[in-house]
């Protein structure tokens, strides 16, 4: 049997949802991601790929077919998501690289009576992620029956979580508050060693409905040959 996609792996852990992946800057979140992505468009997989930070090395980019690059555009990722959700029988992966950019930009430029609109536009985000994922039939979304997967990257706990309170919230949960919930299954990224020869990363378990909290899913390890990805459940 052919070894199973990182996609594949993803969607036996949490079927047709969205998956969240957040860490410290600097901890390959991007690369492992687009890794994802190409192996599941090598495996056939339709992939569409929305970045608004633009860190990805230009030859990466030229690999992914569908790739789009948003910027620090709130508005425009909101509307981006949207059709993508109404586009999901023409995708099987969709990926946000990364969803708090744009969120924390418009926060930062924002009067303080108007941030938390940017902040509540996250769960809009995120929930037209999984109806990409997921279609309920009595919204009439294209293919309703068809499964697919939604990855989105974020950062770590910042000063936007004050306005997202409604339970205890985590000191290191990205934005924190009852968005943490919107996605099935929410892994952090961990260093594991650092040299100017390779970097090893882990992809550990912060939040899942049938997976212990600190379980190691997965590591990565990204050099001058790529991503290379090993998955360890």
């Amino acid at each position: 049997m052919e070894p199973l996609t990182s996609y594949d792996k993803l969607m036996q852990l949490v079927g047709a949802h969205a998956v969240q992946i957040f860490g410290e800057a600097g901890t390959g979140k991007s690369r492992l991601v687009a890794a994802i992505a190409l192996e599941a468009q090598l495996a056939g997989r339709k992939v569409l790929y929305l970045d608004t930070e633009g860190s990805l090395p230009e030859d990466i980019v030229a690999d992914i077919e569908n790739y789009e690059y948003i910027g620090p555009d709130l508005d425009g990722l909101i509307e981006r998501v949207r059709l993508a959700k109404q586009q999901r029988e023409q995708f099987d992966l969709l990926v946000i690289d990364s969803i708090g950019f744009p969120v924390l930009t418009s926060y930062a430029s924002l009067p303080l009576d108007k941030r938390l609109g940017a902040i509540l536009s996250l769960t809009n985000v995120f929930a037209d992620a999984v109806r990409f994922a997921r279609a309920s039939k009595h919204e009439q979304l294209p293919a309703p029956d068809k499964r697919n997967l939604a990855i989105v990257t974020n950062q770590p706990v910042s000063e936007v979580v004050t306005f997202t309170k409604g339970i205890e919230l985590d000191e290191r949960d990205p934005f924190g508050g009852k968005l943490s919930f919107i996605p099935k299954l929410t892994l952090r990224t961990e260093v594991v060693e650092r040299s100017q020869k390779r970097s090893v990363f882990n992809l550990v378990v912060h939040k899942a409905r049938n997976i212990a909290r600190g379980v190691t899913l997965a590591e990565y390890t990204i050099d001058n040959e790529g991503v290379s990805i090993k998955w360890l459940k």
